[in-house]
C-alpha cells in the first residue's frame, strides 16, 4: 500500500513540474512557478518549491522570459523578426560622443571623404572628417536610425496590399506594430477587418484595442520613443529622466505605465554595456598615466613603487573613472571591470629589470666561482712573476658588477624603463589584471647566452655572468588581460 502511495506522489509530483514554468530574475535568480495570469503590470505566479501565489511585475523578470510570457497571455505579439537591423556604422567623434546611423552613401571606411553624412534619428546629420576618431562597420537598430513613418512609407513603397489583400494587411499592421506606429496599423487593421471579418478575429480584436489606445496616448507614446532615442545616443540622464516622469504621470494607462518601464530597463542595460566598454578601453589609458607619473618621480623608490602598485594604483584608477563618466566608484566602475570583456590580451616587460622578480640565475654561482678561481690564477701569475724578478705585463682585467634591485631603479633605468617594469609588476601582482601567458625576450647584450666572455693571461676566455640579464639570458614579458 506504501509503494502504491509513494508512487503515486511521486507522479502527481512530475505531472507538478511538467507544466512548470522557467523564470529567471533580473537579479540572477531562477524561480520553478505555474504561471496563472498577467496583465500589463505583471504576472500571477503560483511558487512550486515554498507554496504561495504572488504578482511579480514585469520589470522584474529577466527579458528574454518577460517577452514569452507577454506574447503567451496575448499582452503584445511576437513581432521580434519583422524589422531587422540596418546595415549601418558606428561612429565616435574625438569628443568621446557616439552615433549609430546608415551612410546616405557608400562609404570607404579606409578612404573617407571630408564630410561623412549619416541618417541618425530620421535626419540627416554630417560629420567631418576631422572630427571622426573611429568609424567601424555596425548593425544599427531600425528605430535609431528611421523614423517609425519613414520606416513604414518604406515598407510600403515597396508594394501596398490591395482592398481584399487581408493577409498583406495583417503582415503590414504587425510591421507598424512592431516599428510602434499604432495609427498605421490600425488603418491596415480595419481594412482587414472589412475584407474578412472572420479573419484571426481574437488576434485582431487584441492587436486593434492596444493600437487604438496608443493612438489614444500618442503623446506619451511619442515621449517614451524619444526617450528610447535619447538611449540611442548615449544621452542616458535626459533619457532615464524622461521615463520617470512618464511612470510619474497620475493618468497614465497600465499598458503605457508598464512599457516606460520595460523601456527604462531597456536604456539602463544600454547604459551599463556602454560604459563598461568605456570602463575598460580607459582603464588602460589611466594605467598608462599613473604609471607614468610614477616613473618620473626621482624620490619614488623600488620598495614604495611595489607598494603603491599593489595597494593603491587600482583604487586611484577606478576614482579616475568614476570622475571622467560620472559613474559611482564601487557599484558602477568596479562591478563593471570585473565584467569586462577583452579579446586579444596586452603586454608588459620588465626589460632589464626581469632580475629583480627572477632572482638568481642557475648557474650564476658556478659562473662567480670560475671567475674566481681564474682571478686567483692570475694573481698568482703576476706574484710569481715579481718573485723571479720580472715585470708583470698582464693587468688584471676589469669586469662588469651587476647592479643592484635599487641601483638598477634609481641609476641605470630611465623613466621609460621603469614605468614598463611596474605595468609588469602590476600585472602579476596587482591582483586586477587576468595573467594570459608569458613572453620571452632575447637579451641583447649576450645574445641569450647568460654570459659574456672576456680573455684571460694565457689567452682563455673567462664566461663572465651578463650584467644586463644577469644570466636569465631573456627579458621577462607578461601577457594579460
Amino acid at each position: 500500500m506504501l509503494k502504491i502511495l509513494l508512487t503515486t506522489s511521486m507522479l502527481c509530483l512530475c505531472a507538478v513540474f511538467a507544466f512548470a514554468d522557467e523564470i529567471t530574475l533580473t537579479d540572477g535568480r531562477y524561480i520553478q512557478v505555474k504561471c496563472l495570469e498577467a496583465n500589463e503590470r505583471g504576472v500571477r505566479v503560483h511558487l512550486l518549491e515554498s507554496g504561495g501565489e504572488v504578482w511579480i511585475p514585469w520589470v522584474l523578470i529577466r527579458e528574454a522570459d518577460r517577452k514569452a510570457l507577454r506574447v503567451r497571455f496575448s499582452l503584445e505579439s511576437d513581432d521580434s523578426n519583422l524589422v531587422s537591423a540596418e546595415e549601418g556604422v558606428r561612429l565616435v567623434t574625438k569628443d568621446g560622443d557616439e552615433h549609430l546611423g546608415v551612410p546616405t552613401a557608400p562609404l570607404d571606411l579606409q578612404n573617407l571623404p571630408d564630410e561623412v553624412i549619416l541618417i541618425v534619428g530620421g535626419k540627416s546629420t554630417s560629420f567631418k572628417k576631422s572630427v571622426i576618431r573611429l568609424i567601424e562597420v555596425a548593425e544599427v537598430p531600425a528605430l535609431a536610425a528611421f523614423t517609425p513613418e519613414q520606416l513604414y512609407q518604406r515598407k510600403v513603397k515597396d508594394g501596398a496590399p490591395g482592398a481584399d489583400d487581408v493577409q498583406g494587411h495583417w503582415d503590414l499592421a504587425r510591421f507598424c506594430i512592431a516599428i510602434e506606429a499604432p495609427e498605421a496599423a490600425i488603418r491596415h487593421l480595419l481594412a482587414l477587418k472589412q475584407a474578412d471579418a472572420e479573419f484571426q478575429t481574437e488576434a485582431v480584436a487584441r492587436e486593434l484595442a492596444r493600437m487604438e489606445e496608443l493612438a489614444r496616448n500618442a503623446r506619451v507614446v511619442k515621449a517614451i520613443r524619444d526617450a528610447k532615442q535619447e538611449a540611442f545616443f548615449n544621452r542616458f540622464p535626459r533619457s532615464l529622466q524622461m521615463l520617470d516622469e512618464i511612470v510619474a504621470l497620475v493618468d497614465i494607462t497600465p499598458m503605457l505605465k508598464s512599457q516606460a518601464e520595460m523601456t527604462k530597463e531597456f536604456v539602463l542595460k544600454k547604459r551599463w554595456e556602454h560604459y563598461r566598454t568605456l570602463v575598460r578601453r580607459d582603464y588602460f589609458t589611466f594605467l598608462d598615466q599613473r604609471i607614468g607619473k610614477m616613473a618620473r618621480d626621482e624620490k619614488l623608490t623600488l620598495k614604495d613603487a611595489q607598494k603603491e602598485v599593489r595597494s593603491t594604483l587600482h583604487k586611484d584608477i577606478v576614482s579616475d573613472l568614476a570622475a571622467k563618466h560620472g559613474l559611482d566608484a564601487k557599484t558602477e566602475v568596479q562591478k563593471m571591470w570585473e565584467e569586462r570583456v577583452v579579446h586579444s590580451p596586452l603586454s608588459a616587460c620588465y626589460g632589464s629589470g626581469s632580475f629583480i622578480v627572477l632572482g638568481r640565475a642557475p648557474g650564476a654561482q658556478e659562473r662567480e666561482q670560475a671567475l674566481q678561481q681564474a682571478l686567483a690564477r692570475m694573481m698568482a701569475q703576476q706574484q710569481q712573476q715579481s718573485r723571479g724578478g720580472q715585470a708583470s705585463n698582464t693587468a688584471m682585467p676589469k669586469f662588469p658588477k651587476p647592479p643592484t634591485a635599487d641601483e638598477w631603479w634609481t641609476k641605470l633605468s630611465d623613466s621609460g624603463s621603469r614605468a614598463d617594469w611596474m605595468k609588469a609588476y602590476y600585472a602579476e601582482n596587482g591582483r586586477q589584471l587576468k595573467i594570459a601567458g608569458e613572453r620571452k625576450i632575447d637579451c641583447d647584450r649576450c645574445g641569450a647566452t647568460g654570459t659574456i666572455k672576456y680573455g684571460g693571461a694565457q689567452g682563455e676566455l673567462i664566461p663572465v655572468t651578463c650584467p644586463r640579464c644577469q644570466g636569465h639570458k631573456t627579458d621577462k614579458g607578461v601577457l594579460f588581460k
